[in-house]
């Protein structure tokens, strides 16, 4: 009997054809409900999507309801993190991918654990360094539906991915039918042998699993409500055995497969989904301007911040971590493959300046307070020059 692990989520867009502050406003109502259904049921468990910045941005508006987000995720029924947002991995930068999930881990902190798997539902596909970029994330495992060809880069949807460099891999699991595939879970006939049932066969024909991964959610959808209940109904209906799980433990299952296949390379075909290849010169404002402030961040600010440092200038790194964070928010998937509304596109650029005059008084901070260290400000004639190469 093959059985179906369920997963309870949510796919939230921060930002798209409507706005973040739209987001926030259906937040506001549909995370208030999450933590209330969760705590009324202790079996039920939820996934927020895998990135912080949308769990910040509710608990600016309740910043009372930090400790019940902190229980649920001590009792492993709320999942956030590790991503600060859910990046692109095409068009932005490698090390601003690694910053994505570098700040997304430290942010965690204030909450609790955060859920360690390379957790991304519907980015574009994927480029073939994402296992080197994960292994410095300190994470083995990733979920993904979009860009692969199944039957071509690998039979079964449940495989080993590997880095570039032959060293770096993970345990990579592939969503055929996306995240969507359990969504709006009811307890009837109609939709257990018209939509569940036949998820399973459709999973089924890329090997012989006896165990597969069906996620219940979708775009900005609520939590399932009752649906430990609805399980055990579904149960009754069904040819398959269907259970409530989590991502983590359906990955313990895939970990003791044996023989999996290994894959080297990118994820960016449309077979089984659309990887909307034609955004990559959509926006084109968008995707310049990021590329320019991920260059100045990595390549001027940051190597600032160290020279300020080992000549004893405090600047902190929350300041760093502000500018990354206004660059991340433009660097999730919709966000900077450029597939928003003329107002989404403005709200991008205007965090991007906002990015950028931070770092520009960073670096000029620094500027100022090296030269007064050196005795050089009251020369009208001598030139400060830095050099990274020894840092």
């Amino acid at each position: 009997m093959i059985k179906a692990h369920i997963v309870n989520h949510t796919h939230w867009d921060r930002e798209w054809y409507f706005t973040a502050m739209d987001a926030l406003v259906l937040s506001e109502q549909l995370f208030t409900d999450a933590i209330t259904e969760l705590e009324k049921n202790p079996e039920a468990s939820f996934v927020l999507d895998g990135q912080l910045s949308i769990l910040d941005d509710y608990l600016a508006l309740y910043p009372e309801k930090l400790s019940n987000i902190q229980a649920l995720i001590a009792k492993k029924q709320l999942f956030i993190g590790p991503w600060f947002t859910q990046s692109d991995a095409f068009h932005a930068h490698a090390e601003s991918i690694l910053r994505n999930g570098m700040i997304g881990v430290f942010e965690s902190k204030k909450y609790g654990e955060y859920m360690d798997i390379g957790y991304l539902p519907d980015t574009f596909g994927f480029n073939a360094q994402v296992p080197a970029i994960l292994e410095q994330l300190g994470l083995d495992t990733f979920i993904f539906w979009r860009g692969i060809h199944l039957g071509k880069h690998v039979s079964s949807p449940y495989f080993k991915w590997q880095g570039l460099n032959g060293k770096s891999e993970v345990y990579a699991v592939n969503m055929p039918q996306g995240y969507g595939t359990g969504m709006l879970l009811e307890p009837t006939k109609e939709f257990v042998e018209g939509r569940l049932d036949p998820a399973i066969e459709f999973i089924q024909q890329f090997g012989d699993n006896r165990e597969v991964l069906i996620p219940s959610g979708n775009d900005q959808l609520a939590i399932i409500k009752d649906f430990s209940e609805k399980i055990t109904k579904i149960n009754t209906i069904g040819k398959y055995t269907y259970e409530l799980s989590t991502y983590a433990d359906f990955l313990e299952y895939v970990k003791a497969l044996p023989d999996l296949e290994t894959y080297q390379g990118e994820f960016r075909s449309p077979v089984l989904a659309r990887v909307h290849k034609t955004i990559g010169s959509s926006r084109m404002d968008i995707k310049l301007k990021s590329a320019q402030l991920e260059a100045k961040l990595l390549y001027r600010i940051e190597p600032l911040l160290v020279i300020a440092k080992k000549a004893g200038i405090h600047i902190s790194e929350r300041l760093l971590m502000t500018a990354w964070k206004k660059v991340l928010e433009g660097a999730a998937h919709d966000s900077l493959g450029g597939c928003v509304s003329d107002t989404v596109a403005e709200d991008i650029l205007h965090r991007f300046k906002e990015a950028e005059e931070i770092a520009d008084s960073i670096e000029n901070t620094i500027s100022q307070k090296t030269s007064r260290s050196f005795g050089t400000q009251q020369s009208g004639n001598t030139t400060l020059q830095y050099s990274a190469n020894d840092f």
